[in-house]
């Protein structure tokens, strides 16, 4: 499997595979409150996947590029939810790799509710005056 490597202090090579990578992204992803991986959706893009993440490795930069692609809870604000998920995931692997993380791009697939959850949307008329209301 193609993947970068690094060299080791001792003169040996390192080799982490791309797979690795998109495992520890979508382990980060779990430990996201209110966010989940898309599955269904990684299938349409190309390239390694795995539970809607794809990875891409630049071996001549050593750099990793990750596509995550997600579902937000129903009620979540979708913009704060992605920077949490552009941040955790690029921390998780710079630690765990040492590889320079040079981009992490969220697709948001979708919403998504709890099971036990019943959302009902009621749009409430605009008030508007009695004709007693107007003749004051």
């Amino acid at each position: 499997m193609p993947g970068d490597e690094k060299k080791s202090s001792n003169g040996g090579m390192i080799h982490i595979s791309e797979d690795v990578i998109a495992e520890l992204a979508r382990k980060t992803i779990q430990g996201i409150p209110n966010i989940k991986a898309a599955g269904l959706a990684s299938k349409f893009s190309i390239g390694r996947k795995s539970s809607g993440i794809r990875v891409s490795v630049e071996h001549s930069q050593g750099s990793v590029s990750v596509d995550a692609y997600v579902l937000v809870k129903y009620g979540q604000r979708i913009p704060d939810l992605a920077w949490d998920v552009q941040e955790k995931i690029k921390d998780n692997l710079e630690r765990y790799t040492g590889y320079d993380v040079k981009a992490v791009n969220v697709n948001v697939q979708g919403i998504y509710t709890a099971p036990d959850e019943n959302i009902a949307l009621s749009i409430e008329p605009e008030e508007t005056p009695s004709q007693d209301q107007e003749a004051d």
